[in-house]
């Protein structure tokens, strides 16, 4: 019997979690009101997170000039 290995994520399922982690009502259908301050700051948090997985997966720690 074979055994599977569970593949790595990519970036863009990675990218796909953390949108619906960051934000739940983007593919709710329901039109519920959202503060555009939160949006706002949940943007900032999430393009933060990316830049890290990025340079986590590029093995680089410095600024690359983004």
């Amino acid at each position: 019997m074979e055994s599977e290995e569970p593949r790595p994520q990519t970036f863009v399922e990675r990218v796909l979690a953390l949108l619906e982690e960051h934000f739940p009502w983007l593919g709710s259908g329901d039109d519920e009101p959202v503060s555009g301050a939160d949006t706002i700051n949940e943007v900032v948090d999430l393009y933060q997170s990316l830049l890290r997985e990025r340079d986590k997966d590029h093995g680089s720690g410095g600024d690359s000039g983004a």
